[in-house]
C-alpha cells in the first residue's frame, strides 16, 4: 500500500480522528487501568507490563509487536491501537454518528452533551442522557464474574481487527445474562432517544487496530490465518477477567475516559 525507498524512512505515524461518544465498558482488572486528568475525570491508561492482571492484553500487544507495526502499515495501512487503551465494550451507546437519527426533542442535548465530552460527563445535565445505562443491571451489577477466552483474530466490516472472545465456560450463564440485559437496555434507549446504537448480538472484542481503507483490510485478509496461529498458541491457557462495568466517554479511539469521585454507575451487589 505503501511503497518507501528511502532506507532513512520506515513508516508513518496514525493521526486519530476526533469521534466523541459515551459507551459501557467492562472496568479493566489490575490496578493499573486508570490516570487522573483531573479531580473527576480518569482516563483510560493500561500499564500491561507492570499488572499481571493485564496479562492477556500484554500477550495480544507482543502479537501485534510480532507482526511488526511499521509492516502493517506500510502493507494494509493498518493503525494498530496502543495498550493503554486496550478495552472490551460491553455495550455501545450514542455517538456523533447517531446525532441525525435521534428525535428531534432530544437531538439538541445529546449532541451539546457529546461535543461537550469530556467535561460534560460531569455535569447535573447529562443524567438525562445517561439515567438508562447508569441504572441498568449492566452498570449496576459488580459481581458480574465474567472470565473471556480468546476466540480468534478476525477483521469486521473491512475496518477493524479484533481479538473475538468467547466465554469461559463456567461463565456462560452470566454471559446470557448480560446480553439479555444488553438487548433490553438498546430497546430501551431506541424507545427513548428513537436510535439503536448497538447489535441485536453481543460479540466480545478487544479492537486491536483500524485499517485506513477498505482495500488494506481485504489485503490482509489473506494473512489472518497464518497470525492466528502464534495468537492461539500465546494466549490458550490465559483468561481475561472482569467483574464490573461502568460508563466512558470517548473522544477518539485512544482516548477513553470515566467519573471516578462520583461513580457513573452506582455500586450495588
Amino acid at each position: 500500500m505503501l511503497h518507501i525507498t528511502n532506507s532513512k524512512v520506515a513508516g508513518f505515524n496514525v493521526r486519530w480522528a476526533s469521534f466523541h461518544g459515551f459507551s459501557i465498558l467492562f472496568n479493566n482488572p489490575g490496578e493499573h487501568c486508570l490516570r487522573p486528568r483531573s479531580s473527576k475525570i480518569y482516563d483510560l491508561n493500561n500499564n500491561v507490563h507492570t499488572d499481571s492482571s493485564l496479562q492477556f492484553y500484554k500477550i495480544l500487544d507482543e502479537g501485534i509487536i510480532r507482526l511488526d507495526n511499521d509492516f502493517l502499515t506500510n502493507q494494509f495501512l493498518f493503525c494498530a491501537l496502543p495498550p493503554t487503551t486496550y478495552h472490551v465494550t460491553l455495550w455501545g451507546g450514542l455517538n456523533i454518528r447517531h446525532i441525525s437519527q435521534i428525535d428531534l426533542q432530544h437531538r439538541p442535548i445529546v449532541e451539546s452533551f457529546l461535543s461537550d465530552l469530556p467535561e460534560s460527563l460531569c455535569d447535573i445535565s447529562a443524567d438525562d442522557i445517561l439515567q438508562l445505562p447508569s441504572m441498568s443491571l449492566l452498570c449496576t451489577k459488580r459481581n458480574w464474574d465474567i472470565n473471556f477466552c480468546f476466540d480468534r483474530l478476525a477483521i469486521w466490516n473491512d475496518t477493524v481487527l479484533v481479538a473475538v472472545l468467547r466465554p469461559e465456560s463456567n461463565s456462560v450463564s452470566g454471559f446470557e445474562q448480560l446480553s439479555e440485559e444488553r438487548r433490553q437496555l438498546n430497546k430501551q434507549v431506541n424507545d427513548r432517544f428513537g436510535v439503536i446504537t448497538d447489535s441485536e448480538i453481543y460479540k466480545p472484542h478487544v479492537s486491536l487496530g483500524y485499517f485506513a481503507n477498505k482495500e488494506g483490510a481485504q489485503k490482509a485478509l489473506d494473512f489472518v490465518d497464518d497470525w492466528n496461529k502464534w495468537f492461539n498458541d500465546a494466549l490458550k491457557s490465559t483468561v481475561l477477567s472482569f467483574q464490573n462495568a461502568s460508563i466512558y466517554g470517548l473522544t477518539d479511539m485512544i482516548t477513553f475516559f470515566k467519573m471516578i469521585n462520583e461513580e457513573t454507575c452506582n455500586a450495588t451487589v
